[in-house]
């Protein structure tokens, strides 16, 4: 179960985490689904694809659409973290886990 502080940091503003492991990849998406933060189509955060496990490391991140959540990825490489308005909270998050 995660921490209500996490959840309660997934479910503000616009973030992102770096993934280079899938261990990484499942415990975000794993806090996702406690957040209730789903894909886009209202799938569930623990899917996972097998075009993002091939694709590590990964960016898994969230933003707002019509008052919700979404979750998205993109490969590492590809992602333009200045060019975003995103918050990156990697190394908060897998340190808030290890304080749990």
């Amino acid at each position: 179960m995660t921490s209500k502080k996490i959840i309660d940091q997934l479910q503000q503003l616009d973030w992102y985490v770096e993934c280079k492991t899938e261990h990484e990849l499942a415990l975000v998406l794993n806090a996702c689904l406690d957040a209730n933060i789903n894909w886009l189509g209202n799938v569930q955060a623990p899917f996972i694809s097998d075009q993002i496990q091939q694709e590590l490391p990964v960016v898994i991140g969230a933003y707002s659409l019509f008052d919700a959540y979404r979750l998205y990825w993109e490969v590492q490489e590809d992602f333009d973290a200045g060019g975003s308005n995103l918050e990156n909270i990697t190394d908060w998050f897998f340190e808030e886990l290890r304080n749990e």
